[in-house]
């Protein structure tokens, strides 16, 4: 006959020493552990969202001027306009991972108490409204450069905010608040979909 201490001893040794939170403890170290470095990637994405604000506002500042014989125009400058304005709220969605991720953080490490269960939802929710902003200002910054003539300084500036606010994207905005998993990525929901489907296959042949 096993003893109830033996049992649990047991179903100790299943588990690292660091996995195991003391009793009566709120702090999820290995949690915490395991998602450090998508915390860091969202803090690298958030300083590129910086850059890519920073760059879009030159571009709309070295926007070639009005007129009938130069080039640009109105319909141009304010695409650039539009391309500004995706910048900021894409920067806005990676503060709020950014946010999301370091709240969680304390939470699992016990340094505070608070609910997560909306800043997950509205993680979520700014990951993929991301995909939205990324889309208008690709195109923005396209008819801008279009508009303005591919050798103007402001395209140059136009072409540079589009590859930094990828980079936000990828690396921040699609970092919603989680316990383990991938990121957001269009391949990781993908691999979701397709394991989902296998799923319901094999529960419909069984």
């Amino acid at each position: 006959m096993r003893l109830q201490g033996e049992e649990d001893d047991v179903r100790d040794e299943e588990y690292a020493p660091g996995d195991i939170p003391a009793y009566g403890a709120d702090a999820q170290p290995a949690i915490a552990a395991r998602m450090a470095p998508h915390l860091r990637l969202t803090q690298i994405g958030t300083a590129l969202g910086v850059l890519a604000v920073m760059t879009a506002v030159a571009a709309w500042a070295t926007y070639p001027a009005f007129g009938p014989d130069l080039p640009g125009g109105q319909g141009g400058q304010v695409w650039t306009i539009v391309a500004v304005v995706c910048a900021v709220v894409l920067l806005a969605g990676c503060v709020f991972q950014l946010w999301g991720w370091r709240r969680a953080m304390a939470d699992w490490r016990d340094d505070r108490h608070a609910s997560l269960r909306w800043v997950r939802t509205t993680s979520y929710v700014v990951h993929l409204v991301s995909y939205a902003v990324v889309l208008v200002a690709l195109w923005a910054c396209i008819a801008g450069c279009v508009a303005a003539g591919f050798a103007a300084t402001s395209s140059a500036l136009l072409t540079v905010t589009v590859l930094l606010m990828l980079g936000a994207q990828t690396l921040a905005a699609v970092q919603y608040v989680r316990e383990s998993g991938p990121p957001g990525t269009v391949p990781a929901h993908m691999r979701r979909l397709i394991e989902r489907d296998r799923a319901r296959v094999a529960r419909q042949s069984s």
